[in-house]
C-alpha cells in the first residue's frame, strides 16, 4: 500500500483585544494566518515563523487547538487534501508590517470581532477552531 502525504500548513490564532486577525487569501477567502512547515521545522516553530513574516508579530504558542484535512480544488499541491494545524497564539508584540506580496500572492490582513466571521468568506473549519479556543484565550488574559 502506497503512503498517503500531504502538505502540512500552520496556522496561528491571534487575538488581539476582542478581536482576531485574519488574512484573505488569492481565493478571496478569509484565513488564519500561517503557512507550509519547512523541512525539519517543527510545527511550533512553523507558526512563530509565519507570524513573524506576514503580519510582523511576536508571539508564543499557547497550544494546538485544531487539526483538519482541508481539500483546494484547483490547487497545484493541496487538491489531494493539506493537514491544517491551528495553533492558539499570545501576542507578544508588534514588531514589524504585514506582508502584502507573499509566497501565495496579495494578501490582505484585518482584525475582525468574533460576531463578524459568520459573515466572512472562510471556510468552516476555520471558525469552529476560532470559536473552540475563545474560552482558552480569555483564560490566558487573567
Amino acid at each position: 500500500m502506497k503512503s498517503y502525504q500531504v502538505p502540512i500548513s500552520v496556522k496561528g490564532i491571534v487575538f488581539e483585544g476582542n478581536s482576531i486577525w485574519l488574512r484573505k487569501n488569492e481565493r478571496n477567502e478569509w484565513e488564519l494566518p500561517g503557512g507550509k512547515l519547512n523541512q525539519g521545522e517543527q510545527p511550533t516553530e512553523t507558526v512563530v515563523r509565519e507570524l513573524r513574516e506576514e503580519l510582523g508579530f511576536e508571539v508564543e504558542v499557547v497550544k494546538v487547538i485544531h487539526a483538519w484535512m482541508y481539500k483546494i480544488q484547483k490547487s497545484q499541491d493541496e487538491s489531494s487534501g493539506v493537514l491544517v494545524l491551528s495553533y492558539l497564539c499570545k501576542l507578544l508584540s508588534k514588531t514589524g508590517t504585514f506582508e502584502i506580496e507573499g509566497e501565495a500572492g496579495k494578501s490582505e490582513f484585518r482584525k475582525f470581532g468574533l460576531n463578524e466571521m459568520d459573515k466572512l468568506n472562510m471556510p468552516e473549519f476555520y471558525k469552529n477552531a476560532i470559536h473552540l479556543c475563545w474560552d482558552e484565550f480569555l483564560w490566558t488574559r487573567r
